[in-house]
C-alpha cells in the first residue's frame, strides 16, 4: 500500500463545505488513485473517504486532516467503522509499503518478519477495507474485483518486467503504463530489483511519501 504524503494543501485551505470540493486537491496531492487498494479511478469512481467516520466526527466533516480518497468497494466496506488510531496502520500515517506482500495470485498478505504487535495493526487495516477479500473468503462478493485487478496488473507488471530487462521498452513506459492501471505497489515489487524503475515511480506518483524510501535516494 502506497505511504502517502498530502502536505500539498495542509497549510492552504483547510476546510471543504461541502467535503466533496476537497476531490480535486485530493486528486493533485496523492493522484487520482484509492488510498487502500490503490486501483486507479476517474474522478467520478473515487469518493472523498473520510478517515474518521462524519456522523460520529461532525467536528471532521470538512477538514483536509480526515480525508483521503476510496474506490466505491473500499470506502463502502469502510463505511462508519470506528478507527482506533493506536491499533491501525494508516497510508498517510505509516509506511503501509514495507508491511505487505503481494501475491501474483492477487492475494494480499502481512510479510513474515513482522513482530507481532504489528502485524494485529496490520491486520486491523485488512479488516478495515476487506483488502483480503477474494472468492472463498467468509464476506466476498462477486462485486468486488480488486483481487482479479491486482492480479492482471501482476500479469502485466511481469511482462514489462520481461520487456525491460530485453530492452524493449523504458522507464518512462513503464511508469506511464502504472499511471494508467494504477496498483503502484505491485509495480513497485515486479520491479524489486531494478532501484533506477523503483525511483521513477516513487517520483511520478503524486503524493508518495518519499521517506519511507531513503535507502534508494541515498544510493544515488
Amino acid at each position: 500500500m502506497r505511504p502517502l504524503d498530502k502536505t500539498l494543501y495542509a497549510n492552504n485551505e483547510l476546510e471543504y463545505n461541502p467535503y466533496g470540493n476537497a476531490k480535486p486537491n485530493l486528486i493533485e496531492a496523492i493522484g487520482n488513485f484509492c488510498s487502500y487498494c490503490e486501483r486507479e479511478g476517474f474522478s467520478s469512481s473515487l469518493d472523498v473517504e473520510h478517515i474518521e467516520d462524519k456522523d460520529s466526527h461532525k467536528d471532521k466533516e470538512f477538514l483536509w486532516i480526515n480525508f483521503l480518497l476510496a474506490c466505491k468497494n473500499c470506502n463502502s466496506i469502510k463505511g462508519v467503522k470506528e478507527i482506533n488510531f493506536e491499533n491501525i496502520i494508516l497510508p498517510h500515517l505509516d509506511n503501509t509499503f514495507s508491511v505487505f506482500e503481494y501475491l501474483e495470485s492477487g492475494l494480499i498478505v502481512v510479510k513474515e518478519n513482522i513482530n507481532e504487535p504489528l502485524k494485529q495493526k496490520i491486520k486491523e487495516l485488512i479488516s478495515l477495507i476487506g483488502l483480503d477479500r477474494r472468492p472463498g473468503h467468509a464476506h466476498y462478493s462477486t462485486k468486488d474485483d480488486r483481487w482479479q485487478e491486482r492480479k492482471q496488473a501482476w500479469e502485466l507488471g511481469k511482462k514489462y518486467r520481461q520487456k525491460y530487462i530485453d530492452e524493449k521498452c523504458d522507464i518512462e513506459t513503464i511508469v506511464d503504463l502504472s499511471l494508467k492501471t494504477g496498483f503502484w505497489s505491485i509495480w513497485m515489487n515486479a520491479f524489486e530489483e531494478y532501484p533506477e524503475v523503483q525511483k521513477e515511480l516513487i517520483n511520478m506518483f503524486a503524493g508518495t511519501r518519499k521517506e519511507c524510501f531513503i535507502h534508494l535516494f541515498d544510493n544515488n
